[in-house]
């Protein structure tokens, strides 16, 4: 029902956006759904060329970007087969609010996305409200952001 629900918003030229929410569970009566795990199955349902992870900074970096020499990681790439991510340098620390797990969960997130979606291309990581999010948005490479795709 959510990939339908997704295909119309499409169809009428829109961008279906999706979060993570309170959900109930029958294991543990309630759960955290992430959106970042809706991602993975709307972009295999759809047939999506691209998925845009939308955050609250550029993108991806070597530190937490407050730190003093933290660096955007531009592209990163992930193994086809494993979805092992080649990363090298990058802190994984969680902030203690973000109960969804943070950037190593995003990251697994957009690797699965390529692992499960055959037709995607690319994952973008970038800013809300930036150029950067309307180009991704826009099917376009974004000059600031992360990028994943897969190794070739």
């Amino acid at each position: 029902a959510a990939a339908e629900g997704a295909a119309n918003l499409l169809k009428r030229g829109l961008v279906p956006v999706v979060h993570g929410d309170v959900v109930l569970d029958n294991a543990q009566g309630l759960a955290i759904l992430s959106g970042d795990v809706w991602m993975v199955e709307l972009c295999r349902e759809l047939g999506a060329r691209s998925a845009v992870f939308v955050t609250d900074v550029d993108g991806v970096f070597t530190a937490p970007p407050t730190e003093p020499g933290a660096e955007l990681v531009r592209e990163i790439l992930v193994n086809p087969k494993t979805g092992e991510l080649e990363l090298t340098g990058v802190s994984m620390d969680c902030a203690s609010h973000d109960v969804t797990g943070g950037l190593k969960a995003k990251l697994e997130s957009a690797a699965e996305v390529l692992l499960r979606a055959p037709s995607v291309e690319a994952v973008y990581i970038v800013r809300a409200g930036s150029e950067g999010a309307d180009k991704a948005l826009r099917g376009q490479t974004p000059e600031r952001g992360t990028r994943l795709v897969r190794k070739s």
